[in-house]
């Protein structure tokens, strides 16, 4: 048993329809499937999905593209980054919200798996472009899905990202670009609102080359992966194959492609152990009010796993919190630091400690996002996140949404 690890070299950018024509040019076998699903989900009088061979300052790959139906005699063509419309091309219509495009594919026939992909990328651009313009999200209008080609993007990762929910993957540091683009509220210097919002907490570098690098698409892929706990550090095992997804840009110096490199390794067993330090100490002389801050700021410092605190007795009988953090080992002196800031305690102590904990994985059940665990005995726990429940009004329901949930 192998598992596969992807790796994702972000030379020139990455956009929708480059991740979609990189990971095709690596994987095959997935051609049917993506073909079958933008089928599916663009109107035949539109057009249809074209996969095309090209080559990029020098590099050889795939095009990923909507080939549109001839209108007036004119064939069309959209392929390349599609980025943000200008005010003069662009125009609000319901069919470019993200309620109709959400609709729009619960409607498709798409399966069910992939349009929930689908829906929860779409919701990344949408919480980032909500944000950026002080809107709801159902008041949202997508400059960046505003046409079917940006709408297949979308839908064909989601294909392959459903395909391969079992895959490791890493990327390279992120190319930050230089100069401006052209938006529907005028130039902006890139990364455009939308995709610096979503990539907070990525690593950038600048390699002095100028243009558009990331789209909010290709933010937004880049942000699934992470929230889905998909990402690692590092690409590792035997190297099986690479692909090359081609955009329209000329780049200095550089071409405009992203690379896929597809590794294969022993899949990781059930088990897995590593080493934690275990932070300790008592506090007899803060309310509780200052307690509950000071726990909730140490617990969002980076670096901490986990923090407990309990209720006991200290000497001369005196009421005692004592706190436990459970701290990434490499991270102990911020998180030291923290402790000491936030709390009155002078002293602390701490140690290394192995641990063994059962592989999670995050999946859906009826719309909401569960955690599943395989036990060594074969049988598998299903537990919803509690952020799932937040939204539900009364006990009852969210009572009844985590038994269905968890007994499915």
């Amino acid at each position: 048993m192998c598992q596969m690890h992807i790796q994702l070299d972000i030379v020139g950018g990455i956009a929708g329809d480059m991740f979609v024509a990189g990971m095709l040019d690596c994987f095959s076998s997935l051609k049917p499937k993506v073909l079958e699903a933008v089928a599916t989900v663009v109107p035949h009088n539109v057009g249809h999905a074209e996969l095309t061979e090209g080559i990029n300052s020098g590099i050889s790959g795939l095009h990923f593209k909507l080939h549109e139906i001839e209108r007036d005699g004119i064939q069309h063509n959209h392929h390349g980054h599609h980025t943000h419309h200008s005010d003069g091309d662009h125009q609000h219509t319901h069919h470019t919200t993200y309620r109709y495009i959400c609709q729009h594919l619960q409607q498709s026939g798409l399966d069910a798996s992939v349009c929930q992909v689908a829906i929860d990328i779409l919701t990344i651009i949408g919480k980032a472009e909500a944000k950026i313009h002080s809107k709801s999200l159902d008041e949202v209008h997508f400059h960046e899905l505003a046409d079917w080609d940006s709408v297949m993007d979308v839908v064909a990762v989601a294909v392959i990202l459903d395909a391969l929910k079992d895959t490791r993957w890493s990327i390279s540091k992120l190319p930050l670009g230089q100069g401006l683009v052209n938006t529907a509220h005028g130039l902006i210097p890139v990364p455009a609102p939308a995709t610096a919002e979503i990539l907070q907490g990525f690593e950038f570098v600048d390699d002095g080359v100028a243009g558009e690098r990331i789209t909010p698409t290709g933010a937004a892929i880049l942000r699934y992966l992470h929230d889905t706990e998909g990402l690692c550090t590092s690409a590792k095992g035997i190297l099986q194959g690479t692909g090359y997804g081609l955009g329209t840009k000329k780049l200095a110096n550089m071409p405009n492609i992203l690379r896929v490199l597809h590794f294969s390794q022993p899949k990781q067993p059930l088990q897995q152990s590593d080493q934690v330090m275990l932070i300790e100490f008592d506090v007899d002389d803060m309310t509780g009010e200052e307690l509950a801050t000071a726990a909730d700021i140490i617990r969002a410092t980076e670096g901490v796993i986990d923090l407990l605190s309990y209720a006991t007795r200290g000497k001369k009988n005196r009421p005692v919190e004592s706190f436990r953090v459970m701290v990434k080992p490499d991270q102990l002196t911020q998180v030291v630091n923290a402790c000491f800031n936030q709390t009155s305690t002078i002293g602390l102590r701490y140690r290394l400690e192995s641990r063994q904990l059962l592989k999670r994985v995050l999946s859906r059940v009826d719309e909401h996002q569960v955690k599943e665990v395989s036990r060594p005995d074969g049988t598998k726990t299903i537990k919803i996140e509690h952020d799932e429940l937040l939204q539900l009004p009364t006990l009852q329901q969210r009572r009844k949404t985590k038994y269905t949930a968890e007994t499915n």
